[in-house]
């Protein structure tokens, strides 16, 4: 990843880290006296306080957005298990909430025991609600260069042989960013990248491919086809024959995956500009919910390695007079 564009994707997600951080240390600061009558601790222990911060904006955020993607699977055009996953980590913080503030009124001792070893998860939350401000700003900064010669568009689930809601939106703003690049460009050019999921009838590419052609008259000349990926790394690794020596890149996605694509981009040694299409207001807390999850299953050895480290921390915190 060169050096550009390392800083580039990664200021969003330096300025969303000193929000949250920010927000923490003021929070802590509102409960600095609370804290210590609720877990029976010394007024001067303010580490404590600190704790308590870091797990109501963990829980706050994580753990809300998952439970009103629960909320959200009878409108959803198919349920994934990963849908069903996170709905069940929603629960799962909710549980584990009631629980130590439960076991304040029982023994603050067990309160105390709960908080820390939950810490892998009120860190694992706060980095989420980092990760949503980080899109959220990478969103406001990015815009589509004027003269783009490919417009790459990731491909989505497919409702049945046609694009469903969430993909239609994608091809949709593809084509619009298209439309805007041929004025200058005539020979821009659309690639539409997606293959065939194990529960779809066909490639999501073709089926973007049709739905540029009979429903938004976007000439059959004018669009490559990518039909083997499965992944949005495979989306962009197996478009670049289609898209090399034809610049200036614009990829569309959807917004709430626009941040992580500019990662992958970048980590691929590919110039280009992520455009995110609109998302519909409901889907979006899930949705950067999974993103947090993909982020983490990119990452996985750093997030496995971090959780230990955590939980040792824990551990050793348990072993010491509060």
């Amino acid at each position: 990843m060169g050096r550009g564009r390392r800083m580039r994707v990664l200021r969003p997600a330096l300025w969303a880290v000193a929000i949250v951080v920010a927000f923490t240390a003021l929070l802590t600061r509102a409960i600095r006296r609370i804290v210590p009558a609720w877990l029976d601790v010394p007024v001067e222990h303010g580490l404590w306080a600190l704790l308590v911060a870091l797990a109501i904006v963990g829980a706050a955020g994580l753990g809300g957005a998952s439970l009103w993607h629960a909320l959200m699977l009878p409108r959803l055009v198919r349920v994934r298990r990963i849908d069903v996953l996170i709905a069940l980590l929603g629960s799962g913080i909710l549980v584990l909430s009631v629980a130590v503030v439960g076991a304040s009124a029982i023994d603050p001792a067990l309160a105390r025991a709960l908080l820390l070893l939950a810490l892998p998860v009120w860190v694992g939350g706060a980095a989420a609600v980092a990760l949503a401000l980080a899109i959220l700003i990478h969103l406001r900064a990015a815009r589509a260069p004027r003269a783009v010669g490919t417009v790459l568009i990731l491909g989505a689930g497919l409702r049945g042989r046609e694009v469903g809601p969430l993909l239609r939106r994608r091809v949709e703003r593809g084509a619009e960013v298209w439309r805007a690049a041929v004025v200058a460009r005539p020979d821009a050019r659309i690639v539409v990248a997606g293959g065939q999921g194990p529960d779809e009838v066909r490639t999501e590419a073709s089926a973007m491919a049709e739905h540029l052609v009979r429903r938004l008259g976007v000439p059959a000349e004018a669009i490559d086809l990518e039909q083997a990926s499965t992944t949005t790394r495979e989306n962009l690794a197996l478009s670049r024959p289609l898209i090399a020596g034809r610049g200036p890149l614009a990829v569309v996605t959807s917004e709430y995956h626009a941040y992580r694509t500019a990662w992958l981009l970048a980590r691929l040694g590919m110039d280009g500009t992520v455009v995110g299409a609109w998302t519909r207001p409901s889907y979006r807390p899930g949705a950067v919910v999974r993103e947090a999850l993909a982020v983490a299953a990119d990452h996985r050895w750093w997030t496995i390695g971090a959780a230990v480290a955590l939980w040792a921390l824990a551990a050793w915190a348990l072993l010491q007079r509060p």
